[in-house]
């Protein structure tokens, strides 16, 4: 195989971010996995003040298992403050006073990591092996053309991403401008370098390389794989006796405008004025983004029954999705859809919108619904469907092929 030149930067910056978000967790996973593979040369490389610049192999395993530390990827459940204060919102109980976490600022989780790994100068991307692989599956710095001027100068390097969706593009009214606008930019510089393509559906395929051939691309080699699942949801976890006692039901992604909550919101409301004290409960697991300010303010009076939590951890989201009544998932538009995969590999049932990606990563198994019926939601909220058996793809099928992929170039 080539040597790789790996792009480390979303990696670099994942501490402004308390807790990984699906794009974070795939991210990592391909860095541990390619970076612990000795028997292949490999490079992280990223672009910094002083240029593109190469970093060894021992360099990037420290700061990997320093990010998994500084997301809280190793903790255990019982220190967990969010998974705490969620459950005593379930409970109707005041949740404790939020314990006060050592460099809880973005800027001191960046310091933790930079501490950890020194950053030295490293080594100029001019001296990068001749025939390398450039993969990148991060998604970031393609909307930034000087940070991939570089490649021009190397034609001898194979370029491999991995583009989740076109969603900023085809649906800009679902993101911000700018959102939309660098996704523009990322397809366009991506088409003048792409050479190789990962996707996870073949929904997302078919817009990504719509969207590279309309500004000039030659189709790109494609690989389209759904992704593997993360080790914490595979792992066996009994119910949680003080969440399984409880009626809820969990939603879980970014808070923004294409996950499409205030539906979800509007069904709430009308189960309270329905049930009363008896309707269930809804968690919405997910840091706000840019547009999530009407979706706050209805969250404010429904706080009885509607609990918002973000920083997470990944153990405490298994847990919480575990004894949940099902995962809601009504996006407008998805390139995957994460949640649906853990849900249904827990073995929770899903109720989701009938929309291609979601169709194509549940097996059959959840319950599709239109994102614009409230009311057929709020039937399908009070009578949820049975759960199925899911099989997701394993990590270890699922790199065998990547890297058999990627042994072709």
């Amino acid at each position: 195989m080539r040597p790789i030149l790996y792009d480390i930067l979303r990696l670099f910056i994942g501490p402004w971010s308390p807790t990984p978000r699906g794009i974070d967790r795939v991210d990592l996973a391909y860095a541990q996995h390619l970076f612990a593979d000795e028997s292949s040369e490999i490079w992280g490389v990223m672009p910094t003040p002083w240029g593109v610049r190469l970093y060894d192999r021992a360099l990037v395993l420290r700061g990997l298992a320093r990010l998994e530390q500084i997301w809280r990827e190793t903790e255990t459940l019982g220190e967990d403050p969010v998974l705490a204060a969620i459950k005593a919102r379930l409970h109707g109980e005041t949740p404790p006073p939020a314990q006060k976490r050592a460099h809880s600022s973005p800027l001191a989780r960046q310091a933790r990591l930079i501490q950890t790994t020194k950053i030295p100068l490293g080594r100029a991307v001019r001296h990068a092996p001749l025939g390398a692989l450039y993969l990148n599956v991060g998604q970031l710095g393609w909307a930034a053309p000087w940070a991939m001027g570089w490649l021009a100068r190397r034609p001898d390097i194979a370029v491999v991403l991995m583009l989740h969706d076109a969603i900023p593009i085809e649906h800009p009214a679902l993101v911000s401008r700018s959102g939309a606008a660098a996704h523009r930019q990322m397809m366009r510089v991506a088409a003048r370098h792409i050479g190789g393509l990962i996707t996870n559906t073949g929904t997302a395929s078919e817009s990504v390389l719509r969207e590279l051939a309309l500004r000039g691309a030659e189709p790109p080699r494609c690989l389209t794989l759904a992704l593997p699942l993360a080790p914490a949801f595979l792992e066996p976890d009994p119910p949680d006796p003080g969440l399984a006692a409880q009626n809820y039901f969990v939603t879980a992604g970014a808070i923004e405008p294409r996950k499409n909550h205030l539906l979800l919101l509007r069904v709430w409301r009308d189960l309270i004025e329905r049930l009363g004290t008896a309707a269930p409960k809804l968690v919405i697991v997910g840091s706000p983004a840019q547009g999530a300010g009407a979706v706050l303010e209805a969250i404010a009076p429904l706080a009885s029954h509607v609990v918002q939590a973000s920083g997470l951890s990944t153990q405490g989201l298994r847990r919480l999705i575990r004894s949940s009544r099902a995962l809601l998932m009504p996006s407008w538009a998805e390139g995957f859809g994460l949640p649906v995969q853990e849900a249904l590999a827990l073995g929770r049932p899903v109720i989701a919108s009938d929309i291609p990606a979601h169709r194509e990563i549940g097996a059959g198994l959840p319950l599709f619904l239109p994102p614009d019926r409230d009311d057929l939601w709020l039937e399908a909220i009070l009578n949820p469907p049975e759960a199925g058996v899911y099989a997701p793809m394993q990590a270890a099928d699922y790199f065998r092929a990547v890297a058999g992929w990627l042994h072709e170039y």
